[in-house]
């Protein structure tokens, strides 16, 4: 569908840090009444997403110039794509995600995942026998080849760890249905409120691109926070000092009507000035009360093991406009509590 107005291009870019290319054909390629950034079309690619955005928020050991170390996302119903910064990244996130059996007899990474396809910039990754997949890209096949070498000599211990991705490439193993099994029952509450809540790290993980193309983010990290009832997510965003537009705008954009998640503003704390350097917290949540979401913006300088290259080379492309010019901090503040729209629309954004 070529009808779509100029605006919805640029504004899925910002979401997902696309091309101009890759943004126009995607939105072209819409049918009507579908969303310019699509959901998971299944409960096993939202399970799958969840996980992922979890694994790369939880385990950070490498400086990137990206946060999160994800340069852009490509989003579709059935898989999502995601440029991977550098091989050292790519290691990491394969050592975190490709299931292994360690000697305190628990599955660490995401049981059944194996690695299905390659090609000459990509690897695919597919949970097996279900219909959830995941597509890393923008390394050569040598580097996928060399990231993987360099997660299993740098980090696994051959004694201690069984690799199930590449013992049973076609299976799950034993040791990962006893797993599932015993984590994964659906008749367990525990189990129930996460599946419920899991559109949440998937809807995030699909615009994490969000973190630099409208703010000055420069580190994130999260995990998953304890909750009754609900699925609880809690990010941890750094920010530059004076340089840039500031972490409001992830919190408008996340709550805009048009490629926004259905978020509204529940809490605000924190300094409505964001020149003054104080730190921020915004709670989100949704109608159905099925998920909330914690950002905690702090603003510091770079810490002293980042490397002063890499300081500059993220400085250099922070953005120099933000998501919107009318939501400021205390605008954003005085939207919480009843009554709050789920939606705020970016002003100049057409439908």
């Amino acid at each position: 569908m070529s009808a779509h107005p100029h605006g919805l291009y640029s504004l899925r870019r910002r979401y997902t840090g696309e091309s101009a290319q890759q943004a126009r054909r995607a939105v072209d390629a819409l049918k009507r009444g579908e969303s310019v950034i699509p959901e998971a079309a299944s409960p096993a690619q939202r399970n799958l997403e969840a996980q992922v955005l979890l694994a790369l928020l939880e385990f950070r050991n490498v400086y990137t110039r990206f946060p999160l170390g994800i340069k852009s996302v490509h989003p579709e119903p059935y898989s999502i794509g995601l440029a991977v910064e550098s091989e050292e990244r790519a290691a990491e996130i394969l050592f975190n995600l490709l299931p292994s059996y360690g000697s305190d007899n628990e599955i660490h990474g995401v049981p059944g995942l194996r690695i299905t396809r390659r090609d000459r910039t990509a690897i695919e990754l597919q949970v097996l026998g279900e219909p959830a997949r995941l597509r890393l890209m923008g390394l050569p096949a040598r580097l996928w080849r060399s990231a993987e070498t360099s997660m299993l000599t740098k980090w696994i211990d051959p004694d201690s760890m069984h690799l199930c991705w590449r013992s049973s490439r076609r299976s799950w193993t034993v040791a990962e249905r006893e797993h599932h099994a015993q984590w994964e029952d659906g008749s367990d509450r525990y189990v129930q409120v996460k599946r419920q809540g899991a559109w949440l790290g998937s809807g995030l993980l699909r615009r994490t691109a969000l973190l630099h193309t409208v703010s000055n983010t420069f580190l994130v990290d999260g995990y998953r926070g304890a909750a009754f009832d609900v699925e609880r997510l809690v990010l941890r965003s750094t920010h530059a000092r004076q340089q840039g537009p500031g972490p409001h705008n992830v919190i408008a954009a996340l709550i805009d009507r048009v490629c926004g998640l259905p978020l509204s503003l529940k809490r605000f704390r924190g300094d409505t000035d964001e020149n003054y350097g104080g730190d921020q917290q915004f709670t989100l949540g949704d109608a159905s009360k099925t998920a909330v979401l914690e950002v905690r913006a702090t603003v510091e300088g770079p810490p002293s093991r980042l490397a002063p290259n890499l300081w500059q080379s993220i400085l250099q492309r922070m953005p120099q406009e933000g998501f919107t010019s009318e939501l400021s901090p205390s605008v954003l503040a005085g939207l919480c509590g009843p009554g709050t729209p789920q939606r705020v629309r970016q002003p100049n954004s057409s439908r």
